[in-house]
């Protein structure tokens, strides 16, 4: 049987319970007990953790994961799955995936240190104008470096505001997939792999995208887990749907540091439970991992990059395809976007995670474009060819931080898309480029 319906109907069959009581005692109280069991926890004085820290928050998540079990919004009830049904889920679990078709194929995999780095890129769910939509997503596509694209959402269409669940909706996936495939063709390269259909937060974008061909077989759709340890149906429809036509669920792993989850340590024991009940609930291919942080939004805050590595850390456990979101507060045009990019890179590569991103201003403006995900990709290969080590890559994340720390809670927005880029040459503004340029400087001495 498909495993979305043996979680719908294990729902069925489970334990009715409050939505609140979920939140404040299935979860808040019991992961806040799991942080003391295992000895997780985060200083915020030496933010640097302890490589044997891995093992205590995968053993806390797996606890977590069967205790817990995963929520079903629209039945107010819990599916659980046993310890024995996880651990088996795990072993036959794949841990390298190829993804995109003919010469733009790529892998996909758990990685060990010293292992290339798979590079997303695109504006990944921001909202981007349909007038420069193919533009923009051909500047990353363009990138030779970029594996695979997950491109902005779009939020009007025919001059109307997209509704969620109606037929605008559909529409908005349809426009986005459209353009998508348009920029990829641009760019010579048709087969690359898409994380797609991001105009719809529920299932009906990607219904429709997949019942016009749109997004297929290899490609790959979106599956949030709630927060926190939560889901619906839409999500359940589109992971069935989408195994039913090959694609490929990508799950969103995005616990609110400071929420339920509690503060770091608890958040990143949450994420590896919510790691593995999206494998057994959606049947999830790879896992997108982005904490956010209650107040400060990014990634690339300090408590945010301690979760991601500290999973990346747990997956030595688990071995399965890890993506490090890099969504940093400030825009692209401003030096402290590309300190914020460096530094969660260093410390999400050096965990063993692959990279999205960058996508700036916390996916909120279309304010950057492919060359940073170049930028992004040259540190990342670099620190692999120069097998930069866990403790210096995080020292360096340190050093950093004090450069960009200040305008986290007052970003800089920087610049759109059409103002970095002369967009009907698709090609960084020289001012821009040089900004990047620099900084690669800057930073080399270092790595």
């Amino acid at each position: 049987m498909a495993r979305q319906l043996i979680a719908e109907f294990r729902a069925r069959a489970g334990e009715y319970v409050e939505q609140k009581r979920f939140d404040l005692e299935h979860v808040s109280r019991r992961v806040a007990e799991l942080e003391k069991e295992y000895g997780v926890h985060f200083d915020p004085s030496s933010p640097l953790p302890d490589e044997s820290l891995g093992k205590a928050v995968f053993e806390a998540g797996f606890t977590l994961a069967v205790e817990a079990g995963l929520y079903i919004v629209d039945e107010s009830r819990v599916a659980k799955f046993s310890e024995e049904e996880l651990r088996e889920a795990l072993k036959s679990a794949r841990n390298r995936i190829v993804v995109g078709r003919g010469r733009d194929a790529r892998k996909l995999g758990y990685r060990e240190p010293g292992d290339r780095v798979f590079v997303f890129g695109g504006l990944a769910g921001t909202p981007t104008p349909l007038e420069f939509f193919v533009e923009s997503a051909a500047s990353y596509a363009l990138v030779l470096r970029v594996d695979g694209i997950d491109h902005g959402s779009v939020q009007t269409v025919m001059g109307e505001m997209v509704r969620s669940g109606a037929p605008s909706e559909v529409l908005a996936g349809l426009r986005e997939m459209e353009s998508l495939r348009s920029a990829l063709r641009m760019a010579g390269r048709p087969g690359m792999h898409v994380l797609g259909a991001e105009s719809s937060v529920g299932s009906v974008g990607s219904l429709g995208a997949m019942s016009l061909g749109l997004l297929r077989r290899g490609d790959a759709q979106l599956l949030p887990v709630l927060n926190e340890l939560k889901t619906d149906y839409h999500q359940l429809v589109k992971a069935y749907v989408g195994s039913l036509r090959g694609v490929l669920g990508a799950a969103l792993v995005d616990p609110v540091v400071g929420g339920f989850a509690r503060g770091p340590a608890g958040s990143a024991i949450v994420s590896v439970a919510e790691i593995l009940l999206a494998m057994v609930a959606y049947d999830a291919s790879y896992f997108l991992v982005h904490p956010v942080h209650i107040v400060k939004k990014a990634t690339s805050t300090i408590e945010c990059m301690w979760v991601e590595s500290v999973v990346g850390l747990a997956n030595r456990y688990m071995r399965l395809p890890l993506v490090g979101d890099v969504w940093p507060a400030n825009g692209g045009g401003t030096r402290e976007y590309l300190y914020e990019v460096a530094a969660n890179t260093l410390v999400a590569v050096v965990s063993g995670l692959n990279l999205l991103g960058p996508v700036p201003e916390n996916g909120t403006q279309p304010n950057g474009g492919g060359v940073d995900a170049m930028f992004m990709a040259g540190l990342a290969d670099r620190m692999v060819e120069e097998n930069v080590g866990f403790n210096r890559a995080w020292g360096f994340a340190v050093e950093l931080y004090k450069r960009y720390e200040a305008r986290i809670v007052s970003p800089d927005p920087g610049k759109p898309f059409w103002e970095l880029y002369d967009a009907k040459k698709i090609a960084p503004r020289k001012e821009w480029l040089e900004t990047i340029n620099e900084t690669i400087r800057e930073i080399a001495q270092y790595i």
